[in-house]
């Protein structure tokens, strides 16, 4: 995570859950540690925690508030947990490569781009934020793949027709 100092959120009980949850990140090796039987035989480290599918539901919509204002800052470390404890949930994956894009980390945010779409390959915005992640470390012709498998996948898809028109602009703007 960024090691810039930021301004906790505004509202309280959101900053003491940024809090918390980043202070759980500093312990996860020690809890992952806890959990590898188990999760190596299959099961999820929310699941061994008793964490409900509404308390992941409930943290995603604290974190899809945060990424709407722009605090991309304090949505990470939600969404690096909701990642870990639902590692099976494209949405987690996508969103906490959002905020690490947002954030300037770019290679790390295209690893999570590329598990998203190992997660749902037809994830057309994953393509496209990977491609974006791509071009900016200078990997241009594996940008310009992903930009046309965003085209493919959103083609014909009327709530995709914006991505469509970005992938194929960020295509043309490759030929040249």
């Amino acid at each position: 995570m960024p090691s810039t100092y930021c301004y906790p959120p505004a509202d309280s009980d959101i900053a003491a859950l940024v809090k918390q949850l980043t202070t759980s990140l500093e312990n996860m090796p020690t809890v992952l540690e806890h959990f590898d039987q188990s999760m190596q035989e299959g099961a999820t480290l929310g699941e061994l925690r008793g964490i409900t599918v509404a308390e992941l539901q409930a943290l995603y919509k604290i974190a899809c508030k945060l990424c709407n204002d722009g605090a991309f800052e304090h949505a990470l470390p939600i969404s690096l947990q909701l990642m870990l404890h639902a590692p099976a949930d494209s949405r987690y994956t996508f969103q906490a490569g959002s905020c690490l894009q947002r954030l300037g980390e770019f290679k790390h945010a295209a690893i999570l781009f590329a598990r998203t779409l190992d997660l749902k390959s037809d994830e057309a915005a994953a393509a496209y934020r990977l491609g974006e992640c791509l071009l900016t470390i200078d990997r241009l012709l594996e940008a310009k793949a992903l930009f046309e498998m965003a085209v493919e996948l959103s083609r014909g898809k009327f709530h995709c027709r914006d991505l469509f028109e970005l992938a194929e602009a960020r295509i043309l703007s490759l030929q040249h």
